[in-house]
């Protein structure tokens, strides 16, 4: 440090003059230009800063509302219309202007613009005044300006729409007016080698004749794919290139037609109100084009009220099931599980909500999901707006299954329980009680490929809740692997399928007032191969199939006296099919295509007891389907009331 002090203090100081020559050719004004033009670009970037800050038209836009369906006044009572409608915009959002176009007079037009100061503010306020019901006659219809750019102008040649003559297709349901009350069925099969749907009435003892005019009731290439009846069996439903065809009447008129291309899936709402289609979108991209390949339409107009993309819905661009949209029992709304979120790398996590939409104006209810981690399947209640779900568990979280109200998404109950390996959840017809069983495991580990092996054995439970008594719960362990469950559509009853494919044991129990657990009712014999459990409509009866197997055995049991007691056994080799009457008078097994190897395609028909009726023979048979029965609306108390049900049956036969 000395040296360097030294150092600095013999150098010489340096000398700033001028050169003897140097000629100085800067004048005041040269200095003055020097200045302006460094001032004038800092105040361009000032003035670029501002602008950057500047909103942009469409960001103006985007924050300003046109509202339609405002009364329509004279000048007036323009003081009085203003004060009533800040009142609803002020409770909507305080920070906001309003401005009301007038006429000539003075008065309202009908419509009224709002500013809002930003975006999300302006999408909120269009979300609860769009259908906001100012009085009887006054329902808003809410846009945000932007939107209302993508309206087109007219086509020159346009016509108002002409109204559609009423189609007189006769009464919907002079089937159900039989003097001897008897049931219609229709068939998919081949004939002469041509497709053919025939529809026909059964007669007990007699071959099934058809069903009117056989020009009529039995047509070749009456559908391109499959044939399907409406919930309360008002219409008969076939499916073109083109869309779907409605049929009805006594003569099977075409009712309505829906023009949707290369149609493939179709389902009903539970009450026939609404028909849903679904055609795969022409070109598959991950864009949303596909903006309409699910379809809501009005069954009895024909009009199409709400298009959906899948892409949208999903995340995919391929159906995961069908029927995508669950129904509520009063179509009030429909529901599907929620498209998958992603992460900070664009992967896919699992599903982890519920979409409900409700069917006055095909949004979200609330405008947000349910949410539910995990998630893998969920169902509605026969009975009420009650949606019932089950969420797999993972390594650190349980499995949950719940039950949620509608539309408040109230959680009216759940459970969590460890270590599920797999879940099924069923509803009882008539509401009063859900069924969820699960399959639990000790410890697992995980082999090549993926496959899960579960050590220390397996246990399996059926958890009851009880919808009407506070959602109390109940639990049953079963003695055996669970194979197949079935309710009594009304009443206390319910059957379990355990074992496996050597011997399945139908289980028959009872569920006692004040019990804490269903009472075993009968133990039946085993048999061989069983694997699914039915109950008749009206309960009492019901049949244990084992479909799909090489005796094809089908046991009938009846469960009206104190304890179930087998009536009878019968075989059908192979088939596949298995289903009641509407009345539960009758029982058909079906051999359709698809089916067993081998088996000869046909069906038979049986009485509630077991006793064979008729067997008949068809070519290519694809589709047998009862023609369903309107509900009867009466409570379940009523339904107990009157003589005894096995004598019913007996006197209904014919």
């Amino acid at each position: 440090m000395v040296e360097i002090d030294i150092n600095k203090e013999n150098e010489e100081e340096p000398d700033f003059s001028d050169p003897e020559d140097y000629v100085d050719d800067i004048t005041d004004e040269g200095i003055v230009l020097s200045c302006l033009r460094k001032m004038n670009m800092l105040y361009l970037e000032l003035v670029m800063d501002v602008l950057r800050q500047q909103p942009s038209k469409d960001e103006y836009e985007e924050a300003c509302l046109i509202i339609f369906g405002i009364p329509v006044v004279g000048p007036e009572r323009m003081g009085k219309l203003k004060t009533v409608l800040g009142k609803v915009f002020t409770n909507v959002e305080p920070d906001h202007k309003a401005h009301f176009p007038l006429t000539e007079e003075g008065g309202s037009k009908g419509c009224v613009f709002i500013e809002f100061p930003d975006k999300i503010k302006a999408e909120y306020a269009r979300g609860v005044l769009n259908g906001y019901k100012l009085d009887k006659n006054h329902v808003f219809s809410a846009l945000l300006f932007n939107e209302a750019r993508h309206f087109q102008k007219p086509q020159e040649n346009w016509q108002p729409p002409q109204p559609t003559p009423y189609n007189d297709v006769g009464d919907l349901w002079w089937w159900m007016q039989h003097p001897r009350c008897r049931d219609q069925f229709a068939v998919q099969y081949e004939k002469d080698g041509v497709p053919t749907v025939a529809c026909y009435w059964h007669i007990k003892g007699h071959d099934p004749e058809i069903a009117g005019d056989a020009g009529k009731a039995e047509r070749p290439s009456w559908t391109d794919t499959v044939f399907k009846w409406s919930p309360h069996g008002s219409y008969m439903t076939t499916i073109h290139k083109r869309g779907v065809a409605l049929w009805g009447g006594p003569e099977f008129a075409r009712v309505q037609r829906f023009a949707h291309d290369n149609v493939q899936f179709i389902d009903f709402s539970p009450c026939e109100t609404y028909l849903v289609t679904y055609a795969e979108s022409a070109e598959k991209n991950r864009f949303g084009d596909d903006e309409d390949c699910l379809r809501i339409w009005d069954v009895v107009t024909g009009e199409m009220l709400k298009g959906f993309s899948l892409y949208a819905l999903t995340n995919r661009d391929q159906l995961p099931c069908w029927p995508f949209f669950q129904w509520s029992f009063d179509e009030k709304f429909f529901a599907c599980l929620k498209a998958p979120e992603k992460d900070k790398l664009e992967k896919e996590k699992k599903v982890n909500g519920i979409s409900v939409f409700e069917t006055e104006t095909f949004k979200l209810v609330d405008h947000r999901n349910i949410i539910v981690e995990n998630i893998k399947t969920f169902s509605w209640s026969p009975t009420a707006n009650i949606i019932s779900y089950y969420a797999e568990c993972t390594d650190s979280l349980p499995a949950e299954f719940g039950l949620v109200q509608m539309p408040n998404q109230q959680r009216l109950r759940s459970g969590r329980i460890y270590n599920v390996a797999d879940a099924q959840m069923f509803w009882q017809k008539s509401g009063q009680r859900l069924a969820v069983y699960t399959m639990r495991y000790s410890k697992k580990q995980m082999k090549e490929g993926g496959e899960v092996k579960y050590v220390g054995g397996c246990t399996y439970h059926i958890e009851i809740f009880e919808i009407q008594k506070d959602v109390s719960l109940m639990n049953l362990p079963l003695p055996e692997p669970f194979i197949n469950f079935g309710w009594q559509p009304y009443g206390e009853k319910f059957c379990v399928l355990t074992g496996n494919q050597a011997k399945a044991t139908p289980l028959v129990y009872r569920i006692e007032a004040n019990s804490h657990a269903p009472k075993l009712m009968s133990k039946l014999d085993a048999g061989v191969q069983f694997n699914e459990v039915s109950w008749a409509p009206a309960g009492g009866w019901l049949a244990v199939l084992a479909k799909r197997s090489t005796g094809g055995n089908v046991m009938f049991v009846d469960t009206t006296l104190q304890e179930a007691k087998r009536t009878n056994v019968v075989e059908h080799p192979g088939f596949n099919k298995g289903y009641w009457d509407p009345t539960g008078r009758y029982f058909v097994t079906c051999s359709t295509l698809g089916g067993r190897m081998g088996a000869d395609l046909g069906f038979r028909l049986y009485t509630f007891q077991g006793r064979e009726l008729c067997r008949k023979a068809l070519e290519r048979l694809s589709q047998f389907k009862w023609r369903p029965r309107p509900p009867v609306k009466l409570s379940e108390q009523k339904l107990k009331v009157g003589v005894c049900f096995h004598c019913v049956l007996k006197s209904c036969l014919c």
